[in-house]
């Protein structure tokens, strides 16, 4: 059936061209008689179901989601791995030394040390509002001591898994993993089938087509496509992509050989729980008809040989529930794309290395380039929302609850951390980068309620704290600073007190030594910057940079991207406090997809998401320089990038200098001077998905004959024969017809895209009457010239 419908389109072209040649009305209503015919009675999409089969037979299981407020009671029992632990009591060992020394070191440096001289009580009674003062520098001196500390420990975190991970680069391999196989063949199990799912919503039809593409001819050109199917799960609500998403999907499939391997397509109605939802309705029509599955993300790219091998190295450890692969970042073109892309693929290595050295087989997926062994999963890892007195709570960062879930069932979760072939693109500029934060940041907050839920591991109970301490940190540095500049506020306009006890002879001065302060910021910054030298060190003894451009372009690039950090980290700061307080303040979010265009962020953006970081930066720096010039030094490296930040967000959002930067031989990678053949040919083939957009959707299913007929035979509303249906339909209809439909809601337009009949109906009405739409078919004769 699908091939004798893709050469009946080829034919329509050919009316449709004859039509358009022609203005002669006969021939325009000869060629709606064709299409007419090639649909049949409007009244066989009731009884028979005529549709072009987009997706498999649907043969529904039943999932339970997860009962959040049960105990948990394990039917198997979760393995306690040793050597994880004794791992994780040596990384913990160090960082709480090492956090210990910084704290009491920043605690003798600061300038109030007479604490325990004060007898506040002895004070309260002769004078209270002295006694009061008094302690006053004290108490905001101590609120930055803890501040310091916890911040400290969250850095030496950091510190420590990259040097994990750099003792594994020494090592060369790690035995407690699970290996790469060299025949992935030979491990796997012809009957055990893997299902490629691709989640999409208002995305970018013509990248998500490109990026599919080049994955499945990667796939079949390792002679294991067979093994595999491809779905492509649409909760688009927008009704000019979702005629781009059939006519794309209906192309792809016009060419593709017949080789075994499937490429489904399946539009869904009811748009429930985002992301997790679709996966959730997935598994529940078609999982239980696969081993495996591999989530994709609407920007991955992956080889062939890396998803074989992935599903070999499932089949060897039947006790694998998730194994993720580190997606590198590519193709990105805009200068802040192409140095967060660098950092990607030159830092990531020792970090995913020394994060799978301490988590092992309790690990953190990333919700995308992830196998999944899907039985578990369906039976284990189905979220459901958490219950509060306003309403359910939908829970947004699906993949670490899914991970940990998984491992409650007894099923490890494992990054394989030197696999090679998996990719993914990243925002172009700042503050698309900054809205993805803005949902992250919401999900993994909402996350922190289930820290003590039934059944979590331990180590998946930091791991959801460490993810809400990924923002709240920003929110902490925030609130050190503020409390910092009131320490100088406090030590600069109060009168000093000098003499704390009675009788004492000698007075106590309050003391500052700028030596010691300057010594601890130097510590902290090698423990931030450590892990980018020891990257670099790794690139060199290895390679030599002869993959990146050579070692003097390595190193400029390397110190460019350490000083655009610290040009970045305020601006993210400020952005980040900000996400926490609009969700513990219980603000909703819009959940976009981002935009993956570059060069779309204008100035005038710029300065509206970024002129009250300037004001602050301005009103905070004039400030610091009326109490004390001298202290200017350790605020301007904070206080400067907020001033101009609108200026940095939209400089580096542009693509032309993040290409004059790639000729420079600035900011290469290994995969962009040696890249994947899946990677460049997603974009010898997004040239091609790109030419094939159509700009008015909705449009061309009412007026261009093949459209139509595509969309009628894609649509998914299917309803019995009766009157009320039928009188609901020719109301409908009848109501359209007497309206401009390019001006009814986006919600009424897909209506009518899901309605075979209402569709047709309105089609045969455009063409008969087709001296009322001339605007239509104006647009309809623009788009084909």
């Amino acid at each position: 059936m699908k091939k004798d419908y893709f050469a009946n389109l080829s034919d329509a072209n050919n009316w449709r061209q004859k039509a358009n040649n022609n203005e002669d009305t006969s021939d325009k209503i000869e060629f709606l008689k064709y299409r007419l015919n090639q649909i049949g009675d409007t009244s066989a999409f009731n009884n028979e179901r005529q549709q072009l089969p987009s997706y498999p037979k649907i043969d529904r299981v039943a999932i339970q989601p997860q009962l959040w407020n049960k105990r948990y009671r394990a039917k198997s029992k979760v393995n306690i791995n040793l050597i994880a632990i004794i791992r994780r009591l040596i990384m913990l060992t160090f960082i709480v030394i090492q956090t210990y020394f910084a704290t009491f070191y920043l605690s003798s440096l600061l300038p109030y040390q007479s604490w325990q001289k004060i007898n506040f009580m002895s004070n309260w009674q002769l004078n209270p509002e002295l006694a009061i003062y008094s302690i006053i520098p004290y108490i905001i001196q101590w609120i930055i001591i803890g501040l310091f500390a916890i911040l400290f420990f969250w850095i030496s975190i950091g510190f420590w898994t990259s040097i994990m991970g750099l003792v594994l680069a020494i090592m060369g391999k790690d035995r407690f993993t699970i290996p790469i196989p060299k025949n992935p063949a030979d491990h796997i199990n012809p009957n055990h089938r893997t299902a490629l799912v691709m989640p999409i919503c208002n995305e970018d039809v013509a990248r998500v087509f490109a990026g599919i593409q080049a994955t499945y001819q990667s796939l079949i050109a390792t002679g294991h496509g067979t093994y595999c199917d491809f779905y492509i799960l649409s909760d688009t609500n927008d009704p000019d992509l979702y005629i781009n998403e059939l006519k794309a999907w209906a192309d792809f499939n016009a060419h593709k050989t017949d080789n075994g391997c499937n490429i489904f397509y399946r539009h869904r109605k009811r748009r429930v729980k985002r992301k997790s939802g679709n996966i959730d309705d997935f598994c529940r029509r078609w999982g239980h008809q696969y081993e495996y599955m591999m989530i994709l993300d609407a920007d991955s790219i992956m080889t062939g040989d890396c998803i074989v091998n992935m599903i070999a190295m499932m089949e060897m450890t039947p006790k694998a529930g998730i194994l993720q692969s580190p997606p590198k970042s590519v193709r990105m073109k805009t200068l802040y794309g192409r140095i967060q892309q660098f950092a990607n693929q030159i830092y990531s290595d020792i970090f995913c290395a020394g994060t799978h050295f301490w988590q092992l087989n309790e690990a953190q997926y990333w919700g995308h380039n992830a196998m999944i062994r899907l039985k578990p999963f369906i039976e284990h890892c189905i979220l459901s929302p958490l219950q509060q007195r306003k309403g359910p709570l939908h829970i947004l960062s699906h993949d670490l609850v899914e991970a940990s879930l998984m491992r409650r069932a007894g099923y490890g979760v494992w990054i394989a951390y030197n696999m090679n072939g998996s990719y993914e693109e990243l925002p172009g500029n700042m503050i698309e980068d900054l809205k993805r934060d803005n949902r992250w940041c919401m999900g993994n907050l909402i996350n922190l309620k289930l820290i003590f839920k039934s059944g979590i591991t331990f180590t998946h109970r930091v791991m959801f704290a460490t993810s809400g301490m990924a923002y709240i940190s920003s929110l902490l540095w925030l609130v050190f600073l503020i409390f910092s500049t009131l320490l100088l506020l406090v030590f600069n306009l109060s009168d000093q007190q000098y003499f704390f006890q009675p009788n004492q002879f000698y007075p106590t001065w309050p003391r500052w030594d700028e030596n010691l302060a300057i010594q601890l910021l130097s510590t902290t910054m090698v423990l931030l910057f450590a892990p980018k030298l020891f990257s670099y060190g790794i690139i060199i003894a290895k390679t030599r940079a002869k993959y990146v451009g050579g070692i003097f372009k390595l190193t400029l690039s390397i110190l460019i991207e350490i000083i655009w950090s610290m040009i970045l980290a305020p601006i993210r700061m400020i952005f980040h406090s900000k996400f926490v307080l609009k969700a513990w303040f219980g603000s909703k979010i819009q959940w976009k997809s981002p935009s993956r265009n570059d060069d779309v962020l204008t100035w005038g953006e710029s300065f509206y998401f970024c002129w009250p970081l300037s004001l602050l930066g301005i009103v905070w720096l004039w400030v610091i320089i009326w109490l004390n010039p001298q202290f200017t030094f350790w605020y301007i490296a904070i206080l400067v990038p907020l001033t101009i930040s609108p200026l940095v967000i939209r400089v580096s959002g542009l693509s032309s200098i993040g290409m004059k930067a790639q000729q420079a031989g600035l900011f290469l990678t290994p995969d962009e001077t040696h890249p994947a053949k899946a990677v460049t040919l997603t974009g010898e083939l997004l040239v091609s998905t790109e030419a094939n957009i159509i700009e008015h959707g909705f449009i061309m299913a009412l007026v261009d004959p093949v459209y139509n007929a595509l969309a009628c035979a894609l649509s998914t509303s299917r309803h019995l024969p009766n009157d009320k249906n039928q009188q609901q339909r020719a109301n409908l209809i009848k109501q359209y017809q007497q309206v401009d439909l390019t001006k009814i809601s986006k919600e009424q337009q897909l209506a009518i895209l899901e309605d075979p009949i209402v569709l047709s109906a309105l089609h045969h009405h455009i063409w008969q009457e087709q001296e009322k739409y001339d605007n239509l078919f104006t647009l309809w004769q623009n788009e084909h010239q």
